[in-house]
């Protein structure tokens, strides 16, 4: 046994003592957050017939984007600067796609309360996700001031 604490020994620190935890596991976390969510809510908006034709859960497209976004969830836990690249490149693409796109296709149908806080929650994991993205690929380190 050795006397040399670890990452895993400092998240179960004595209160009061120095915490640090990884952007991988964060970023991760958040994604795996965001992507869940966004499948409940296709499987609610299916369920409900409020769905978009061209993504439902019936439709390969559908199965397609959460196979790659839980991909990309994965690859956010790699150190590797072209998986963080690629992460960072993704949640661009999804975050214009959220912005640009989606609003054309949430009509009074889909503005359930449940819509709306999928919409608003989804998207602002999505921006939290790209702004821990940008740290890591930068390589800061966020401390306590």
């Amino acid at each position: 046994m050795s006397a040399v604490s670890t990452p895993a020994a400092q998240a179960h620190a004595a209160p009061g003592a120095r915490r640090t935890a990884a952007y991988a596991r964060h970023l991760r976390g958040i994604l795996l957050v965001a992507f869940t969510l966004s499948a409940g809510h296709t499987v609610y908006a299916w369920a409900a017939g409020i769905e978009d034709p061209t993504f439902t859960v019936t439709t390969p497209l559908t199965w397609a984007f959460y196979a790659v976004a839980f991909a990309i969830a994965w690859l956010a836990g790699r150190r590797a600067r072209w998986a963080q690249a690629t992460v960072l490149g993704y949640l661009t693409l999804l975050l214009g796609i959220s912005i640009f796109y989606y609003p054309t296709t949430f009509g009074p149908a889909q503005q359930t309360t449940f819509g709306w806080f999928e919409n608003d929650v989804y998207v602002g994991l999505l921006l939290t996700a790209a702004y821990l993205a940008v740290q890591r690929l930068r390589g800061a380190t966020i401390r306590e001031a």
